[in-house]
């Protein structure tokens, strides 16, 4: 792993990889908000976000994520929600509380009408915008880097995949307090609400299933 990874690629228990291919893990994440098979697909290397991952890793990205998919489809028989806060760059730094790349992955929780109902909720000044495309993958992410703008990145439960900028700032784990409203509103905190018992549980059922 780099030396200069951040704190998520150090923290990250070997116990815990659930799969590792060349450069990714797949981990449960800390504060599942009692959603088992609430999972991170994390580089090994240190990038900012997905979007900073050079484009020849993609064709195994997007292997291990069909992966991915498919074992939560058989394991819990729901599609799986995929996500990105992009990082914090450029103004307003607003984005994931982490500057290492991961994509949660959810089981069963789709925010798309959430995600779109608050951004028109936060247009509330003059010239605040923000721009929402369907798009193939992180390839206008990171033109938006390249820029020194972050962006929101979804992939729904129909597959739809979904990249936002916007000039105005967001709360702290944004698309987490949505999939919590969804299970526990007051668990979206990954570092007041852990939710050990859940991540133990997620480990115990998709450990070498991946």
């Amino acid at each position: 792993m780099s030396s200069n990874c951040c704190r998520l690629g150090r923290a990250i228990n070997q116990d815990r990889v659930l799969c590792q291919t060349s450069n990714f893990f797949v981990i449960p994440t800390l504060g599942p908000i009692g959603i088992e098979g609430y999972l991170l697909i994390v580089p090994k290397k240190h990038y900012l976000g997905f979007a900073e991952v050079p484009p020849k890793l993609y064709p195994e990205l997007n292997e291990l994520l069909s992966s991915v998919k498919g074992i939560i489809k058989s394991e819990y028989k729901k599609p799986a929600l995929i996500f990105e806060h992009g990082p914090r760059v450029g103004k307003p730094k607003s984005g994931q509380s982490i500057d290492h790349a991961h994509l949660h992955v959810v089981p069963g929780i789709d925010i798309t009408k959430d995600w779109a109902l608050d951004l028109m909720s936060r247009l509330k000044g003059e010239g605040l915008f923000y721009r929402v495309e369907r798009v193939e993958g992180f390839e206008k992410g990171k033109i938006l880097l390249e820029r020194g703008v972050s962006y929101l990145y979804v992939e729904n439960l129909d597959g739809w995949k979904l990249l936002s900028e916007q000039n105005f700032n967001r709360p702290s784990q944004y698309f987490r307090k949505m999939v919590a409203n969804y299970v526990n509103p007051n668990a979206w905190n990954w570092k007041r609400n852990p939710d050990r018992e859940t991540l133990e549980k997620t480990v115990e059922r998709l450990k070498g299933r991946i």
